[in-house]
């Protein structure tokens, strides 16, 4: 988990020496480059130069660049790491949020304090499963803003244990550096006994990351419903889309009845 970074395949697609035409190289987010053997050191050197500001920025893009004063290009293809989602406690609603997670094109760590419940026959399509404390965990585990965070845990305590160590991590943090999205589920009254402990600890934070109560009104009721809920608006942040109705888009079908006995 903690090597999972953003990765570039270069392909040089024009270069003077036509031996190396159709090289390529793997470049990692931190720098680190595998390639092709017989390629020179300048080349390398030249390529990643170029490669690197694509690779931060995920664009996928031809550049061109001189060798011996003659033009060379390549092209490079960069792919992203999946979004992280965290999945805090494995109880039944964990269950069906992990698999769509997974369909969604997640990377998915369930992560649970019980060994009972943190295992791989409750949770076969999650690419980890882990069984450590909730604070030793997210002490640890990178956060950034490709972070999702559900939390489904059994206590409002280990709500409170989770929220205070992520908070504490992000503070000075710019809204843009944080983690995408932490959304917590329970009672309003459960709900408002955390925030009113979190508010007094954290008061430069500013908490637009969180969303309590998790999801989407949907009348969501059984496990697998909720998850679609609290699914459903993990996409909408991701994909910074306003969650409305498509429905809304367009004209209702009385107006456009309307409309056309206007216009015969």
């Amino acid at each position: 988990m903690k090597n999972r970074q953003d990765t570039a395949l270069v392909t040089i697609t024009k270069h003077p020496d036509a031996s190396l035409a159709g090289a390529k190289i793997l470049i990692h987010g931190d720098g680190q480059m595998y390639e092709e053997a017989g390629l020179p050191k300048n080349v390398k050197n030249m390529i990643a130069d170029r490669s690197l500001p694509l690779l931060n920025k995920r664009l996928n893009k031809t550049v061109s660049f001189e060798y011996d004063g003659l033009p060379a290009e390549c092209y490079v293809e960069v792919f992203p790491v999946p979004p992280h989602l965290i999945v805090a406690g494995a109880g039944h609603v964990s269950e069906p949020v992990a698999q769509m997670g997974k369909m969604l094109d997640f990377f998915v760590t369930v992560v649970d304090d019980r060994p009972e419940f943190a295992n791989r026959s409750r949770f076969p399509t999650a690419d980890e499963v882990v069984c450590s404390s909730y604070l030793d965990y997210f002490k640890h585990v990178p956060i950034n803003p490709d972070t999702f965070i559900v939390l489904l845990t059994r206590g409002h305590q280990f709500d409170v244990i989770i929220l205070q160590e992520l908070l504490k991590r992000e503070k000075g943090m710019s809204q843009d550096e944080r983690t995408a999205y932490i959304g917590m589920i329970g009672s309003r009254r459960r709900i408002s006994g955390v925030f009113e402990q979190l508010k007094h600890e954290c008061t430069d934070h500013n908490f637009m990351n969180i969303y309590s109560p998790v999801g989407l009104d949907i009348g969501a009721q059984t496990p697998a419903e909720i998850a679609v809920s609290i699914m459903a608006e993990i996409l909408k942040i991701k994909n910074k889309a306003s969650g409305h109705s498509l429905k809304e888009n367009i004209p209702s079908y009385s107006q456009l009845k309307f409309r056309e006995r206007v216009n015969r």
